[in-house]
C-alpha cells in the first residue's frame, strides 16, 4: 500500500507509477462534523469509560476520602464566610437571623462552583490526555464528559451541607423545590457546552487554562452569587448599563432561577427559565460544533 498526498497521487496516477497498488489520499485538514448519529451512539456505548475515568481522577486527588470530601465543602464554606463578612457585616446590613443572609451567599456560591468546576476541568481534559488521544481511537467528547461526571461528584456533598444550613436558617421547603430538577438540567447543559468550547480552545491556545481561573473569578461578581436577582435590581436600579451587563450574563437567569426557588420558595420567573434555556442551547450547540469539527486535529496539535 502506498500513501500519498493529493497532489502526489494525481501525478502518480497520470504517470502510471503505482498501477495495481491501492492509493490512500489524505486531503488537507478541513473542519467538519463527524456523522452525529454514529458519534453519539459511540459516546453512549462508552459512557461507563467516562464515569470510571472521573472516578479514578477523584480517587487520585483523594476526594473519595473523608478529609477529601470535607475539603470540597470547607473551601467554598470559608469563601462564603469571607463574602458574608464583606457583603453583610462590613456593609452594615441588618439581619434578624444572620444565617438567612449566609444562605443567600452559600446557595449562589455552591451553584456557581458547579459550573466553574465543569468548565475548569474540561479546559484541561484534552491537553491533559495527550498520550491517550494519540494512541487510542475513541470519541474525544468522552474526556469533557468525564470532567462533567467529576464535577457532579464534587457537587453533591455541597448540596448536603447547604440543606443543613437551609434548615438551620428556618427557610421553607415547599412544592416549588420540584423546579430545581429542570433548573439543574439547564445549568448542566450550559456548563457542558462551555466545557466543550474551552476544551477545544485550550488545544489551540495553551494559555487558556492559565487565564481561565481569573476570568471565572471575575464571573462571580457579575452573577447573582452574592445577592439575589431582586436585590441586584434594587441596588443597580440607577445604573442602567451595569444592570444590562448583569442581565446579559448567562448565569443571571440560571442561578437567579435557582435562588428564587431555594431562597424565596416560589416557582422561577418564566422569563428567566426561557432565557436560561436559550443560553443552554446556544452553549451546547456552539460548544459541540467547535469541539467536534476540530476533533480530528487534536492529535496533531497536541
Amino acid at each position: 500500500m502506498v500513501v500519498l498526498d493529493a497532489e502526489a497521487s494525481q501525478v502518480a496516477g497520470r504517470a502510471g507509477a503505482v498501477e495495481g497498488v491501492p492509493v490512500h489520499v489524505y486531503e488537507p485538514y478541513a473542519a467538519h462534523l463527524p456523522p452525529l448519529r454514529t458519534y453519539l451512539r459511540e459516546v453512549g456505548e462508552r459512557r461507563r469509560f467516562a464515569y470510571r475515568m472521573a472516578h479514578a481522577t477523584l480517587k487520585g486527588r483523594n476526594y473519595e476520602t473523608v478529609f477529601g470530601q470535607l475539603w470540597l465543602v470547607i473551601n467554598p464554606l470559608l469563601l462564603a464566610a469571607v463574602y458574608f463578612m464583606l457583603v453583610t457585616v462590613l456593609a452594615g446590613s441588618q439581619h434578624r437571623n444572620p444565617l438567612m443572609g449566609f444562605t443567600v451567599i452559600l446557595s449562589g456560591l455552591f451553584s456557581y462552583y458547579y459550573t466553574r468546576n465543569i468548565i475548569q476541568l474540561s479546559s484541561t481534559s484534552i491537553t491533559g490526555g495527550g498520550k491517550m488521544i494519540m494512541n487510542m481511537a475513541f470519541p474525544k467528547a468522552l474526556l469533557p464528559l468525564s470532567s462533567l461526571f467529576s464535577s457532579f461528584m464534587m457537587y453533591w456533598p455541597t448540596l448536603v451541607v447547604y440543606a443543613v444550613a437551609h434548615l438551620a436558617a428556618g427557610r421553607a421547603v415547599g412544592l416549588a423545590f420540584a423546579w430545581l430538577v429542570p433548573i439543574f438540567v439547564v445549568q448542566t447543559v450550559f456548563s457542558f457546552g462551555c466545557g466543550l468550547l474551552f476544551a477545544a480552545m485550550a488545544v489551540y491556545f495553551r494559555d487558556t487554562s492559565s487565564l481561565l481561573p481569573y476570568a471565572l473569578r471575575i464571573w462571580i461578581y457579575l452573577s447573582p452569587v452574592l445577592f439575589t436577582v431582586s436585590q441586584a435590581k434594587l441596588k443597580l436600579a440607577g445604573n442602567t448599563w451595569l444592570l444590562w451587563i448583569f442581565k446579559v450574563n448567562p448565569l443571571y437567569p440560571i442561578i437567579g432561577s435557582w435562588n428564587q426557588v431555594i431562597l424565596e420558595d416560589r416557582a422561577p420567573d418564566a422569563v428567566l427559565m426561557l432565557y436560561g434555556t436559550a443560553w443552554a442551547l446556544v452553549s451546547l450547540v456552539g460548544g459541540a460544533w467547535f469541539f467536534l469539527s476540530r476533533e480530528r486535529e487534536f492529535a496533531y496539535r497536541i
